[in-house]
């Protein structure tokens, strides 16, 4: 899986790391102890009444990377609102839920639909109209879901050429080849498309389409073209192929279409006015923010079903390099809708995922068992390219949580089986990845996961509010041990280079000097990406539930000790107060909590 020079060299940058911190003393986060706390099971109407009260406007967020579950406690919330909306960002993102038994990826389309509510797609969302269609709207039909309720705001156009431009255009792993950033790029140009220029008379829509066409594409290509030999039409149609061959999703054939097209131009004219404009079951076009604000001073309630999470976001400076195109905040979302918590009641739910947070895509995670290209890097873009390495989860859990110090720093020891040596992060990243069929609902790469992190949720806890839901907490039914990342230790690397003054080496931060051995912890600042990505994490170790399962409590049960004072934990170091944990995928897998002491 791994060739033997790049083991050689990761476990030598891990060692090197480790050497620098092991020293570090034990901190009083570590001593803290939880065993007062009690949580009890609810009634789904005590929990949900506890969760979103007489708020007229119901915002349910990522609190993580994306990944968390959103669908599923959109799902668990759908029947108290009227209507619902997807307010910005792309079919980048994918909301899971089940249906009738079949598992569902939605990418447009507000999961609230296939619960019979008014859907709503805001007019700041990018997406392909004829994607949406063949990908989504015929799947749901067939399935007997009633579409006539979807609605569609006047959306930014992500066209075939955006398309070209991410999947042959981007870095490894660093996009999912639907064309957000291109169109995104458009956006901020001023010349993407929208749905309206669509109907639009033709001559409109063409001089529309030849605009950023000629300002995007043709300059992708001929910049292109400037660097390296390969790049006319018939060769950029074979690599679309070749992508075609292992990602339909990707390519599908409408892109490869536009890429072998004598004119490129009246190709899309064409398109757009048979797959979409004349296309009689297309949804009801509306202006989105207008009915949003319209219903709402009806009395009517409404769901807003945030993409991804608050760490991506492009308005976030922590994970800005490595963020989404969109401001997916709460408040982000709010804003692209032009609802005012001010005039409206609004509550948000922060969607967080047990035990593993987990991720697709780069960016600088301290809480991840290894960096976010290990797997894209080493060609690793499905679960069962992970082979039959790492497969015993409970072996590789307890060697990485015995290598876990009295400091909380974890000493990078390898494990071993039949395929080969393995630094205990890996070990664990693939075992996890594996384990819990932790897969991108779009992509379909296996997710890099890691240890819920109270640092960053601090952060996100005091930007959301206090309300939270974890999904996936009966995976602690898997395991002897889960940690919580409660601090992060700085560690720059010797060869590197970075400014210097009397002390040493530092890297300079909003005003602050990190150096190696600094600590950061919950409830302190969290530095950029450019600190974060030299940064390793402190470790709480705590018990998990393997003894005692959670998957058949009752209403009125408390929970087992060691859930309580993982739930505990959380709460203290986050600030947020738990409302609800997940126990399987259903949407009515649901045990909603009261906190007892």
């Amino acid at each position: 899986m791994f060739s033997s020079e790049f083991q050689n060299q990761y476990f030598a940058q891990r060692c090197r790391a480790f050497e620098a911190v092991r020293g570090i003393q034990r901190i009083d986060l570590l001593n803290d102890d939880f065993s007062s706390a009690q949580f009890r099971v609810i009634s789904q109407r005590e929990g949900i009444d506890a969760i979103v009260g007489d708020a007229q406007v119901i915002l349910i967020g990522g609190a993580y990377f994306g990944d968390e579950a959103k669908g599923k406690w959109g799902n668990a919330l759908v029947h108290e609102i009227d209507f619902v909306i997807r307010p910005n960002s792309g079919a980048n993102t994918g909301r899971t839920v089940v249906y009738n038994g079949k598992k569902l990826s939605l990418h447009l389309i507000p999961t609230g639909l296939i619960e019979g509510k008014r859907s709503i797609i805001g007019a700041e969302t990018v997406g392909d109209p004829v994607s949406l269609e063949e990908e989504e709207l015929k799947l749901l039909r067939t399935l007997g879901i009633d579409c006539s309720l979807l609605e569609v705001g006047n959306f930014f156009i992500t066209t075939p050429y955006h398309r070209i431009m991410d999947v042959l255009g981007s870095g490894i792993n660093a996009s999912t080849g639907v064309g957000i950033t291109p169109t995104h790029e458009a956006v901020k140009r001023k010349t993407c498309p929208r749905l309206d220029d669509l109907f639009a008379h033709p001559d409109h829509l063409r001089r529309t389409l030849k605009k950023d066409l000629e300002r995007s594409y043709a300059a992708f290509v001929a910049g292109k073209q400037q660097l390296e030999q390969g790049w006319t039409k018939e060769d950029i149609a074979t690599r679309l192929k070749a992508i075609q061959q292992e990602k339909p999703r990707v390519v599908p054939p409408h892109v490869l279409d536009f890429a072998q097209a004598h004119d490129p131009l009246e190709f899309l004219v064409d398109l757009y006015t048979q797959e979409v404009v004349n296309k009689g079951n297309f949804p009801k076009r509306v202006d989105a923010n207008y009915e949003v604000k319209r219903s709402l001073e009806r009395g009517l309630r409404l769901l807003v079903e945030i993409t991804q999470s608050h760490p991506l976001s492009n308005a976030r400076q922590q994970g800005y390099r490595y963020s989404t195109s969109a401001d997916v905040t709460m408040l982000g979302a709010l804003a692209s809708i032009g609802v005012s918590p001010l005039i409206y009641k609004t509550v948000g739910v922060n969607v967080n995922k047990f035990p593993a947070s987990s991720r697709v895509g780069p960016g600088n995670i301290p809480g991840s068992f290894v960096e976010q290209n290990l797997f894209a890097e080493n060609k690793i873009d499905s679960l069962a390219k992970l082979g039959d390495a790492c497969s015993d989860f409970d072996a590789i859990c307890e060697r990485y949580f015995n290598a876990v110090g009295e400091n909380g720093i974890l000493e990078p020891v390898t494990y071993t089986d039949s395929t080969g040596t393995y630094e205990i992060g890996q070990a664990m990243a693939i075992s996890n990845s594996r384990h819990f069929d932790e897969k991108g609902a779009t992509t379909g790469k296996p997710r890099i996961t890691g240890l819920f992190d109270c640092v960053l949720e601090k952060m996100v806890a005091d930007e959301q509010g206090p309300n939270t839901v974890i999904s996936c907490m009966d995976r602690g039914n898997d395991c002897e041990k889960v940690g919580l990342v409660v601090a992060y230790v700085v560690c720059l690397p010797s060869e590197k280079k970075f400014k210097k003054d009397e002390i040493g080496t530092f890297i300079d931060c909003n005003g602050m000097k990190y150096r190696t051995g600094r600590i950061i912890r919950s409830g302190e600042q969290v530095p950029t990406s450019d600190v974060l990505q030299y940064c390793v994490p402190i470790i709480k170790v705590m018990k998990g539930w393997k003894k005692t399962p959670i998957n058949d409590l009752k209403e009125g049960d408390l929970l087992p000790s060691s859930v309580n004072k993982v739930l505990g934990a959380i709460e203290h170091y986050t600030g947020f107060n738990v409302k609800g944990i997940g126990i399987g995928p259903e949407s009515d897998q649901v045990l909603y909590l009261r906190r007892s002491s």
